[in-house]
């Protein structure tokens, strides 16, 4: 149907009214103010790469955050291991406009061509998920061969070839872990990676398998396991004389075990502090704990007041990557008690910085330490304790598991990473 001058004036008017509502109903969008109707009706002119076979579109609200979390790592690691190995492909990051880290964003459009979708993070979803348009590449200034999305944190609408990264599923199969999460984006994002993707990446077996058992589907034709890597400044061993002064730790000399995480009931730290409890008058260990306070505290609290743990548990909140390294670099051992994980990065983190491990034999944990960790029941307490003990007494244990631990952590790469996932682009484009 040809659409009459008239007709094609009045869309073209309403939906610049449309676009004005949505500027004044959410402040994340003045940013597009000026330019908006040039974005939303007409596009920017393409951009077009010198020797360039294959343009991804590289979608991660994550990009725009802070490296330090999980999928924020992910999402920059895999990038810069993309551009460094596979010059011919252009990675295009992209994400949907947030007012929050403003100046951090505008830092990444400099230094990445990070490319901004206008809507932010509130529309964004909502238009993907009822409507499925426009598509993601719709508002990008250069050519799109693939789209890549590096989480399932939204449905996206594209009619590119279509890959989609799945790190866990856990508010869908575990919503007891998970506080604050909006499970129907992940159900629908889900449903469409099943539906529309040419491939779905997970970054573990035990994630794959998950996705399997809960949607009930063999999907082995389109699912490929492609691990996450190591940043090699974990293996660069650092000073940490002064760390205790500079971090409020123990008395320089005093031996901590360390664990990270966001607190919360998946973290399983009120059980990890119960454990210490148990052999507290054996070993003289502090236990530190790195990570941002999430849900369900008073349990840690209450385990917190033991009289047997007293004075000997320190919560650092976030450090910097430097902080951390010198903090894996220091540990006596690294405890990862989680009850729930889709992948496990800081357990290999913790390896190459050379301390020895203990973590959950559930999930891909397993999986990840192989044979260089100590693995434990996360829901037994007195198993735990015993493994703290073992570790905390035992130097030949420790540097046994040091040295395994150090080989494991050298096989997972962001280079290896990088090449599975550019054929993975290869194949679907």
């Amino acid at each position: 149907m040809i659409m009459s001058p008239i007709d094609w004036k009045k869309k073209t008017i309403d939906g610049w009214l449309i676009f004005q509502r949505l500027i004044r109903s959410d402040s994340s969008l003045g940013h597009f103010a000026e330019n908006g109707v040039v974005l939303f009706l007409f596009r920017i002119k393409t951009k077009n790469y010198e020797g360039v076979s294959l343009h991804i579109a590289y979608f991660s609200n994550q990009f725009a955050d802070r490296e330090g979390h999980g999928l924020a790592r992910y999402s920059h690691q895999l990038y810069a291991s993309l551009c460094k190995t596979r010059p011919e492909i252009k990675v295009i990051p992209v994400a949907a406009w947030s007012s929050r880290n403003a100046d951090e964003v505008s830092q990444l459009r400099e230094s990445y061509e990070l490319q901004l979708l206008p809507w932010g993070r509130r529309w964004t979803p909502l238009a993907w998920a009822f409507l499925d348009r426009p598509p993601v590449e719709y508002w990008l200034r250069s050519p799109v061969d693939v789209v890549h999305a590096v989480s399932l944190g939204y449905p996206i609408s594209t009619r590119k070839p279509y890959v989609v990264t799945v790190h866990d599923i856990g508010p869908l199969s575990h919503p007891e872990f998970f506080s604050n999460t909006r499970p129907w984006i992940m159900k629908k994002s889900l449903k469409q990676a099943i539906d529309k993707a040419d491939a779905i990446i997970c970054v573990s077996r035990s994630t794959a398998e998950e996705v399997e058992s809960y949607t009930g589907l063999n999907l082995s034709d389109r699912i490929q396991v492609i691990h996450e890597g190591v940043t090699p400044f974990f293996f660069e061993k650092t000073q940490t004389g002064c760390l205790a002064t500079l971090m409020g730790l123990p008395a320089p000399g005093t031996p901590f075990i360390l664990a990270t995480g966001k607190i919360s009931p998946r973290k399983n730290i009120a059980r990890l502090i119960q454990a210490l409890s148990k052999v507290a008058e054996i070993i003289p260990h502090h236990l530190v704990l790195v990570g941002g306070s999430g849900w369900d505290m008073d349990a840690v609290y209450r385990e917190t007041n033991n009289p047997a743990v007293a004075g000997r548990v320190h919560q650092m909140g976030y450090v910097t990557d430097d902080q951390l390294r010198a903090l894996y670099n220091s540990a006596s051992l690294y405890i990862h008690p989680s009850l729930y994980e889709g992948f496990g990065l800081t357990v290999l983190e913790a390896m190459a910085a050379g301390c020895p491990v203990i973590t959950s034999n559930v999930y891909s944990l397993p999986e990840v330490a192989g044979d260089a960790a100590l693995l434990i029941d996360p829901y037994n307490a007195d198993e735990m304790a015993e493994a703290l003990k073992a570790l905390c007494t035992n130097e030949s244990m420790a540097e046994e598991l040091r040295r395994r631990g150090l080989e494991r952590a050298g096989t997972f790469t962001w280079g290896k990473c990088a090449e599975q996932v550019a054929e993975v682009y290869r194949r679907v484009a």
